[in-house]
């Protein structure tokens, strides 16, 4: 039987290695595609050699540093010496993603003006980025192929999309960066009995991620990419922050490590429901798109509050990038000086500080306390309110808005408390809806996203996995056994990136031979200059521990642990302006530690 087989690769260790000069390694061409025809799809592509845990690469890299934002030092700090070692658990495997080794050399440039020291570039790619203690950003230019493959996940990942990569190949067929002639979608058992197609649900990064994993894994039929917006995928983190203040342009938001990619792009196109039965996808218009492996990759919408008057122009949810300019062009046109934010998660905080850094008055709505609970917890989520009330964001925790007012020349809200607001404009940063309306009735299980298996495969309503069919991103709903067996959605950039690429290997492994997705979640905000980056999910922690600094310096990594049969469990570490020190207990995140006779734990404040 025909198949691709995956390239075979090597191991790396995770620690960074010494700057050293050293020539670039030439590529080997990958097994081509071979089409395939009466099977179904998850039978049609069986791989002969397994998708290794972490390929990463066995040998320093040259030395031609640029740095950002000082001027060039001598030599980079050491690595950062690891706490002391933790039980390995057995039920996941190690914490850094699966990457497709490339061969080719790649170039890399960084953006200062776009940067901001989040560190995540040097987490994807130790050998190739640093952080210096002094807090800027040293990296190489010229990157030789075996780390080629970490340089462009690290672009991938990066929230300012402030790298740009040049070189190398993506994928078997595209050369130097240049783009191949999209092949066009075709309707009709003709078509398909010659070239075998999948269809990514969603156009933005899981289903970009998905794809671009695809063709870097061999497969060379026909790729689909159903989009609702009328845009290619795009940078979201930034609309609330700096697209909303004219930082950054629409243009500058646009992915930039898969540009090559050879897919066939059916944006602005509406999905309303999928046929298990005849494997197709319906469209808005009544066409049918069938596929014969499907990536569901749909995202989220913006949450919005039943009593909120839906047609006023000053009431608005920010999600999309069309979101962000009505925003900007609706307080443009309100001339805005009080605006009302409501929520107290990263969207409404972060949209707090960019009001105030263009002079608003800010008032911040939470119907909880306090703010960022949810994310961070109590101890945390205070440190973060007392960050905000001093940049002078006036913040109403444990309130409600009872009454909304169109007075004219703006709104009046009257607070559960009786105070009442006179506002220009109203943000609401409520959190989000898993995109699933057009999955009804399919005979998906789609309760709060759509329900996975531990390898993404998408669950139907009697628990079975489907063969053929694969979800990724903030609408996947999944069992991350690096954690627990309890299914949850994780809505950050870097796991849409990271699922989409392991979605895409199981749909060409099918539901017997994928193996299971165990990433450790990681996310990171600004507020008001003080830079939160945590990896894991600190919401799963019975108890908080500064390990670094003090939570009075508003400097700190802080670990949250739980209880668990095998020992107190690593379940997220979290930093304030300290990315550096963060580098050390990503790969904790999950272990259990031994119990030890004394409960008591250090505290620092």
């Amino acid at each position: 039987m025909p198949h691709w087989p995956l390239p075979q690769t090597q191991p790396q260790t995770s620690a960074p290695v010494p700057y050293q000069p050293a020539p670039g390694v030439p590529r080997g061409r990958p097994v081509p595609a071979s089409p395939h025809q009466q099977a179904p799809f998850h039978q049609q592509v069986p791989f002969h050699h397994p998708v290794p845990l972490h390929p990463q690469a066995p040998s320093p890299l040259p030395h031609q540093a640029a740095v950002v934002h000082h001027a060039p030092v001598p030599m980079l700090p050491a690595p950062v010496e690891h706490p002391p070692a933790v039980l390995a658990a057995e039920s996941f495997g190690p914490a850094r993603p699966v990457l497709v080794p490339e061969a080719d050399p790649v170039r890399i440039s960084v953006d200062n003006n776009r940067c901001h020291i989040y560190g995540i570039c040097q987490q994807e790619a130790p050998e190739v980025f640093r952080i210096s203690e002094g807090g800027s950003l040293h990296y190489t230019r010229n990157v030789p192929g075996e780390f080629a493959a970490a340089a462009r996940q690290a672009v991938r990942c990066c929230p300012m999309q402030a790298i740009a990569i040049r070189g190398g190949r993506m994928h078997p067929g595209a050369a130097g960066g240049d783009r191949r002639p999209a092949l066009p979608p075709r309707s009709g058992s003709a078509s398909r009995a010659s070239r075998r197609r999948i269809v990514v649900a969603g156009g933005g990064l899981a289903g970009l991620s998905a794809a671009t994993r695809l063709r870097e894994r061999g497969f060379e039929g026909e790729l689909v990419v159903v989009g609702e917006e009328p845009r290619l995928p795009y940078s979201r983190p930034p609309l609330s922050k700096q697209f909303l203040s004219g930082a950054l342009g629409a243009d500058q938001l646009e992915f930039r490590a898969d540009e090559a990619l050879e897919a066939h792009w059916l944006l602005d196109t509406g999905m309303i429901g999928l046929d298990l039965g005849r494997r197709a996808v319906e469209l808005r218009g009544g066409e049918r798109l069938p596929f014969d492996g499907l990536v569901i990759a749909t995202g989220v919408d913006a949450k919005r509050l039943p009593e909120a008057p839906v047609f006023s122009d000053r009431v608005r949810t920010i999600r999309t990038l069309e979101d962000a300019v009505s925003v900007q062009r609706a307080m443009h046109t309100a001339r805005a000086h009080h605006v009302v934010i409501l929520g107290g998660g990263f969207v409404g905080c972060e949209l707090a500080c960019t009001a105030r850094e263009h002079g608003m008055d800010v008032t911040l709505v939470v119907h909880s306390a306090p703010l960022l609970r949810r994310v961070l917890g109590s101890e945390l989520g205070e440190v973060v309110g007392g960050i905000q009330q001093r940049a002078g964001v006036d913040v109403r925790l444990s309130t409600q808005i009872t009454d909304w007012v169109e007075t004219g020349n703006g709104l009046r809200l009257r607070l559960d408390d009786g105070d009442i607001l006179e506002t220009d404009f109203v943000v609401l940063g409520l959190g989000s809806v898993p995109r699933t309306e057009w999955l009804r009735n399919s005979g998906i299980e789609v309760s709060d996203g759509v329900l996975c298996d531990p390898t993404c495969h998408v669950v139907d309503l009697s628990g079975r996995p489907v063969p053929g069919i694969v979800a990724a991103g903030d609408v996947a709903r999944w069992p991350n056994p690096r954690f627990d067996a309890t299914p949850r959605r994780i809505e950050h950039l870097i796991h849409a990136v990271e699922m989409g690429q392991h979605a895409a290997d199981s749909l060409l492994r099918g539901p017997g031979k994928a193996g299971r997705f165990t990433p450790v979640p990681r996310f990171w905000s600004e507020q008001h200059g003080t830079r939160i980056q945590a990896a894991g999910i600190p919401a799963l922690g019975e108890r908080v521990e500064v390990v670094e600094g003090s939570l009075r310096s508003e400097r700190f990594v802080a670990l949250y642990t739980r209880d668990t049969p095998h020992g107190p469990q690593t379940v997220a570490a979290v930093a304030f302006d300290m990315p550096l020190e963060l580098l050390a207990y990503r790969d904790l995140i999950g272990h259990s530690r031994p119990r030890t006779r004394s409960g008591n734990r250090r505290r620092r404040r």
